[in-house]
């Protein structure tokens, strides 16, 4: 059993009516308001949520899917897009009947035509829709008796039921119960017709089509049986607390899809029994968990009974754990062992100052105290610690030896039995072990680390020791028989010399840890249904042996990694089906060993502790389990189809905002369209198994791409990419049964500098913007060559003409001259050729056909060629024969400025016979040496000054490197980086 409180967040502790919907919440009506659970957690709605009444009396979910939610203060309509506290959008429409005395709504009910029903404060009403729209049509029934708790004017309705010849029934309070036949016949019961009250409380037909009806604080009786299709006293037999019912003030029935019935009342509940039982009710109260006032009932879709109570909702697990303790006959809540006798009789002992034995009876447990001998402790192990054996003699270990009770002796003898210590022959008394095997021999392990048989045919007790090679620390732990007849003992210790010994034959088979036996304590053997031995461990998980007779150990291992909660196992039963069940340091774990399947139970799911030392199934195939909070007894369910989990999206935020999505969930989210700023994706789900509060896990992907497991109900998705997409997620029960994926599509827009047309368009102004730049660059370096063209043109034309004519007239006047005016005519004219020589080169260096690399070779070739051969110097010139690099202005005339200062210095002052020029240009780098073999310079020549100044500054001017070496002859070496600024 499982209460929920308002700690589990729940509106309020007392819960009214507790109903189920299609998809199988539970809604719990209370005094606040009405919450909704989904196995995990709540969900809320009240006043400020849209109710018109804190008071939620009941709820209804129509075959259509409409849910109707009764309050004191009208009929609220679910609307499932609606918005909490919105008026625009409004998550409840309320309707209000015309008559103000039937406001508050106490019951709502369909019948098999879809015809909604509503009980008010004051009459019976159809609920009629027309067009959306809802109208109340009031059913006449007759006057009021009087009796109402609420007003002796008005007609409160608490019940309805259409039966299955189509009568509807009407219980209320104070007014009897009325019977509308299908012909518009009216008829009123009341406890003049033999009822046990005129307050009716509940009304219920059962499998075998019997109608039933129960009293709110009946007088007479609480439970009646009627006969529907009588028409003289229909009331056929009604039930009282003097018949066994806990009270006569019964809220509410069931019948489960079990078949059981029950009956919830103020005072417990009441599990039917049968009209014929000597108590018609088996009543559990607040010793059994339950809150002693029940007001409600409903069933879950995995046969779960839930109550609602003053205390919470409580759920009774259809096939749970059944608690037991020290109020129920046990001697602690320390287990030790769990067994049963030859007769079936189902024993448990428990830790504590000795070996208190409980039998149980099929409801509780009897408690019997053995009178042991005198010793300082009872030791410290568990299971196959205490058992009666096939000749009915009880064998219990202590700290001072094992004591034996004589052949026969009853559990009810057992307290005054006459125990005897065993004398085995051991030398150390303390015993950890008791087994006795088919041929009824005994096998005792005791804690000095020996072993012992007592072969019962001769009365012989045989010591083993030797055989087992049991060291100082290993002990036998556990004891099993195989179905060849083979002893198997589980010997541990905690110093990592474990093994797993088989007696075959009177042999023995000794596997060590380091052969390959599990390692840590061997807590449990145990052989299934099929014949194979199972091992549980402390340090190895759980081991499966399919052939125990064979001569080869090949064992398959089962870990964490398969589904274990933990490697540290201690138990091992198994179910009728062939379910193995391990106990845990964790709880119990339940594996399929055909699908690998494992699921898991835990204190959630009833256990009273997490620790399970013992395990046992009885011959009625209950399972117990052993824990230091007590023994539970759990009963497995039949395997049965199971169907898929329903998966729901249950939320879903862009950037932060919430999005229009059902608050009772949806499968499908349609296609969202967003816009490019609108990357931050949240999505809650939640999945809905057989059982609420089923162990389920969640795995979603996008697309086609890989399923990605997650533990979390909510996934957060930011700086999503634009595009399309598609979300999925779905959820897994423990058997591995899959839902249907819940979907999310939505698109996010492309920003627009990432859309076809703006990028087309970008390349297109791209493309224009770099043709008028290059149309515009060339329309100016034509005029620019043009420009360059018209200079040198009027350079050369006019003044070019002009100089020649000065140089002309110069040499007439000289020829002409007298008074010794010779002389400035001719430096007139020696002005005015080198002037001329200036603009050629002026002319020739802005000329745009003379801008590759070879033009400047010609030039430079020329005028060493004309300078050199006036005076008799050889001249060897090495340069580029064809070279289709472009020089800027600027490169071509400084560098030709600083060949000609140079050839002209060579010329004029070294007296040089001969001049090697060396002109190239290798990886962008242009390279001029003039080297002649003259006399060479003194650094003070004042022929030097402004000629040397004049080559330096225009080197450091195009960023090259000059340097002069004058001894023997002179060299000139010119180098420059031909950098892009310098290439046209």
């Amino acid at each position: 059993m499982k209460t929920y409180t308002v700690a589990d967040g729940l509106l309020r502790d007392g819960v009214n009516k507790i109903k189920r919907d299609s998809h199988g919440f539970l809604w719990f009506c209370t005094a606040d308001g009405i919450s909704r659970f989904d196995g995990i957690g709540m969900t809320n709605f009240t006043v400020a949520d849209g109710l018109p009444n804190r008071f939620a009396e009941d709820f209804l979910e129509t075959k259509s899917g409409i849910i109707y939610i009764a309050t004191d203060k009208g009929l609220a309509r679910l609307n499932p897009h609606g918005i909490r506290a919105s008026t625009e959008n409004p998550l409840f429409t309320v309707f209000l009947p015309d008559n103000p005395k039937a406001e508050k709504i106490l019951t709502l009910y369909e019948d098999a035509n879809n015809q909604v029903w509503v009980g008010t404060s004051d009459g019976l009403y159809k609920l009629i829709e027309t067009g959306g729209q809802i109208a109340f049509e009031l059913v006449p029934l007759g006057e009021p008796l009087g009796g109402s708790e609420a007003d002796a004017n008005t007609l409160f309705i608490n019940a309805i039921l259409k039966d299955r010849h189509g009568t509807l029934w009407i219980g209320t309070l104070g007014s009897g119960l009325f019977r509308l036949s299908p012909d518009g016949e009216v008829r009123r019961l009341t406890v003049a017709d033999g009822l046990g009250d005129d307050r009716i409380a509940d009304l219920l037909e059962d499998r075998e089509n019997r109608l039933w009806a129960t009293m709110r604080n009946g007088q007479i009786s609480g439970l009646c049986l009627l006969d529907a299709e009588a028409i003289e006293n229909p009331v056929k037999k009604c039930y009282s607390t003097k018949d066994g019912l806990p009270d006569n003030w019964i809220p509410n029935m069931l019948e489960t899809s079990d078949g059981k019935f029950w009956l919830a009342t103020t005072s417990g509940l009441c599990q039917w029994q049968g009209e014929n039982s000597a108590s018609v009710c088996k009543t559990y109260t607040a010793k059994n968990g339950l809150c002693d006032g029940t007001g409600s009932l409903v069933e879950d879709k995995d046969g779960n009974l839930w109550v609602g109570s003053d205390c919470g909702a409580q759920k009774i697990a259809r096939y749970g754990f059944t608690t037991y303790g020290e109020t129920d006959g046990l001697g602690s809540h320390f287990i030790n062992s769990i067994f049963e006798n030859a007769a079936g009789e189902l024993f448990v002992s428990t830790k504590g100052n000795g070996r208190d034995v409980s039998r149980f009876d099929g409801d509780k447990f009897t408690l019997v105290k053995p009178i042991l001998p005198s010793s300082p402790y009872y030791g410290w192990g568990w299971q196959q610690t205490v058992m009666q054996d096939s000749k009915g003699a009880w064998w219990i270990p202590t700290g001072a030896g094992v004591v034996r009770s004589p052949d026969n002796t009853s559990f009810e003898n057992l307290a005054n039995a006459a125990l005897e210590t065993v004398k085995t022959g051991a030398k150390v008394s303390e015993v950890f072990r008791v087994f006795e095997d088919s041929r009824g021999d005994v096998w005792i392990s005791v804690a000095g680390s020996e072993l012992w048989r007592w072969e019962r045919a001769r009365n012989i007790w045989h010591n083993y020791t030797p055989q087992v090679n049991f060291s100082k620390y290993r002990v036998g732990s556990a004891f099993v028989e195989d179905r060849s007849g083979n002893i198997w003992i589980g010997a541990s210790s905690d110093h990592g010399d474990s093994a797993l010994i088989r007696y075959r034959n009177g042999e023995f088979r000794v596997m060590t840890e380091a052969e390959g036996a599990p390692s840590g304590w061997i807590r449990d053997l145990f052989l299934d249904s099929r014949g194979r031995l199972w091992i549980a461990s402390t340090n190895s998980g759980l081991w499966r042996l399919d052939d125990p007779n064979s001569d080869v150990f090949d064992f398959i291992k089962y870990m964490p990694a398969n589904g274990l909660t933990s490697v540290s196992t201690s138990s091992i039963t198994e179910d009728k089906f062939g379910r193995i069940y391990i106990g845990t340091w964790h709880g119990v774990d339940r594996l399929n060993p055909d699908t690998g399947q494992v699921e898991n139970f835990t204190t959630a799911d009833g256990l009273p502790a997490s620790f399970v030392e013992v395990s046992f199934r009885d011959r009625r195939n209950n399972l117990w389990f052993g824990t230091h909070g007590g023994l539970v007894r759990f009963v497995p369910e039949p395997p049965r189809s199971r169907e898929p989990p329903t998966m729901l999206i249950t939320a879903l935020r862009v950037e932060g905002e919430p999005q229009s999505v059902s608050v009772l969930g949806e499968t499908a989210i349609p296609q969202l369209d967003l816009s490019s700023a609108q990357r931050q994706i949240s999505v809650d789900f939640l999945g809905l198994g057989a059982s609420l509060g089923e162990k389920l896990k969640y795995e979603y992907r996008f697309g086609e791409s890989d399923w990605t497991a997650t533990n979390e109900r909510t996934i957060n998705f930011a700086n999503l990419a634009s595009g399309d997409y598609k979300f999925e997620v779905r959820a897994q029960t423990a058997d591995r049964i899959y839902s249907r994926p819940a979907t999310v599509s939505f698109r996010i827009a492309t920003p627009i500098w990432q859309r076809w047309w703006f990028i087309a368009a970008i390349l297109i102004l791209t493309a224009w913007a770099i043709y008028q730049f290059y149309k515009n660059r060339l329309a100016r370096l034509l005029e620019m060559e043009r420009m360059r063209t018209g200079i040198a043109s009027d350079l050369h034309d006019d003044i070019g003409a002009n100089l020649t004519r000065i140089a002309l007239l110069s040499e007439v006047a000289n020829q002409q001259a007298v008074n010794g005016s010779g002389k400035l005519m001719t430096s007139i004219a020696v002005i005015a050729r080198e002037s001329v020589a200036s603009m050629n080169d002026i002319v020739w260096a802005i000329a745009p056909e003379h801008d590759s690399l070879l033009d400047l070779t010609r030039r430079m070739r020329q005028h060493a060629e004309e300078v050199f051969a006036l005076r008799d110097i050889d001249l060897e010139f090495h340069a580029p024969t064809d070279s289709d690099l472009k020089l800027s202005v600027g490169v071509r005339r400084d560098v030709l400025l600083i060949f000609k200062e140079a050839v002209n210095n060579a010329a004029r002052h070294s007296d040089c016979t001969k001049v090697a020029i060396n002109f190239r240009v290798d990886k962008a780098v242009l390279f001029l040496q003039i080297k002649d073999n003259g006399k060479g310079f003194a650094a003070d020549s004042e022929n030097d000054g402004q000629g040397l100044r004049s080559m330096t500054r225009r080197a450091r001017a195009l960023g090259g490197d000059l340097t002069i070496k004058s001894n023997t002859g002179t060299t000139v070496k010119f180098e420059l980086i031909l950098v892009k600024n310098s290439r046209i």
